[in-house]
């Protein structure tokens, strides 16, 4: 079934996804890259055209009964014919890694854009808690100054509730600037005016892979993971390069035919042989060349290899650490809601001193922040580890689909 997008319901990660696979500035741009290693690959595949000569000699001086001379060939290098099959593979295998390249960088062009989408919620968010505690502090701000004035209010009160005030705007500012950069960032990557706006539904738990389902997913991760899958493909186009150098250092071999007419009107028909003397180069830089860089592929993909074990296990570990942080959160910032709410009382009555207040009062502001800042890393960990594991669920599926479905050719 088609999937519809409509700005009117809100938009989904999946949703963001979508919008990047198709309209994406940078994957139009990688997409050209890879056509342009696609026809590289097909120029690999094509045979070397036969050389046709012709010549005439036209006779001077004393010249009775001749006649002018000419010469006609066609010629073909035979060496073409033993390296062929190798370029062939060369040719395929490079194709094939030319795609898998463009499958990883739509993959992460895909997660960039919904972890910008991440950013730029909960930012907004915050944003949005921050406002509601900007309408609080001016609102205390206002009767302070005003009870001030009637002589019911210190100068320390009223000094305290301002510099909250502006403390709150400093922290809205801020917020704003960071939300004006992600949604900027994301526009950028959408391909979309910059004046267009795109509300985001409300985001649910993102869903956790357990230990088992990771390990499970570790054990497959160089069968599925396009990036290491391109070194795979590039490391046998290689070989196959190695070998097409191993065989060019054949002799070159052109063989020709010819027929001719002298100036006596004698016409003959012959053939022509060349062979390269192999006494200098004899290829073996070619071959060098191919070796080293088999090599640098070899080192490249088990450096990759490692790298993608080391990612995921960092990963692995934030979560657990960012797991420990929201429970202690959801243990206490009830608590702290109540103790705030008792001291707002014992202030407003007096009892209560302006700066253990505002002190209270500003951590449990902080602290729900942060809240917002734990789920959104939470988000980015497990968007992340989806990532470098080519998490096997259905909305990976379609856009799995959607990703070869774009870029079959």
């Amino acid at each position: 079934m088609p999937h519809f997008i409509s700005l009117e319901d809100g938009l989904s990660l999946d949703d963001i996804a979508s919008l990047a696979l198709f309209n994406s500035p940078i994957l139009k741009v990688n997409y050209e890259q890879y056509r342009v290693a696609q026809a590289s690959a097909y120029n690999l595949t094509l045979l070397p055209d036969p050389q046709i000569s012709a010549s005439m000699d036209n006779p001077l001086g004393n010249s009775l009964g001749a006649v002018n001379a000419w010469s006609t060939g066609i010629g073909y290098d035979l060496n073409a014919l033993i390296t062929h099959q190798s370029l062939v593979d060369v040719g395929d295998r490079q194709s094939k890694q030319a795609k898998l390249v463009l499958l990883w960088q739509a993959w992460q062009v895909s997660l960039q854009a919904k972890i910008l989408s991440v950013d730029l919620y909960y930012t907004q968010k915050k944003l949005a808690l921050t406002a509601d505690m900007i309408a609080t502090y001016e609102r205390r701000y206002q009767q302070s100054k005003a009870g001030m004035i009637e002589g019911n209010v210190t100068l320390e009160t009223n000094a305290t509730d301002l510099s909250v005030l502006l403390d709150a705007y400093s922290q809205s500012s801020l917020l704003q600037q960071e939300s004006n950069q992600y949604a900027h960032q994301l526009q950028q990557l959408l391909g979309i005016d910059t004046t267009s706006r795109f509300p985001l539904i409300d985001f649910d738990v993102p869903l956790e892979m357990s230990a088992d389902e990771i390990t499970s997913y570790l054990l497959d991760i160089d069968k599925v993971r396009p990036d290491l899958l391109a070194l795979q493909a590039g490391y046998a186009a290689q070989e196959a390069n190695l070998r097409a150098a191993i065989l060019a250092q054949f002799p070159a071999f052109n063989l020709g035919i010819s027929t001719s007419k002298d100036t006596g009107d004698l016409r003959t028909n012959g053939f022509n042989i060349g062979i390269t003397l192999p006494l200098f180069n004899g290829n073996k830089g070619n071959i060098l060349i191919a070796q080293t860089s088999r090599k640098q592929l070899a080192e490249e993909y088990r450096t990759r290899l490692q790298q993608a074990y080391t990612n995921v296990s960092e990963l692995i570990q934030l979560n657990s650490i960012l797991s420990v942080q929201q429970a202690r959160f959801s243990e206490n910032l009830s608590t702290m809601e109540n103790l705030l709410s008792n001291a707002e009382k014992a202030y407003s009555q007096g009892d209560l001193a302006p700066l253990p207040f505002i002190t209270a009062e500003s951590t449990w502001f902080a602290k729900r922040l942060e809240v917002f800042d734990l789920k959104r890393s939470k988000w980015r960990t497990q968007l992340s580890l989806s990532l470098l594991l080519m998490r096997s669920n259905e909305a990976a599926k379609e856009q799995a689909t959607k990703i070869n479905f774009i870029y079959q050719h």
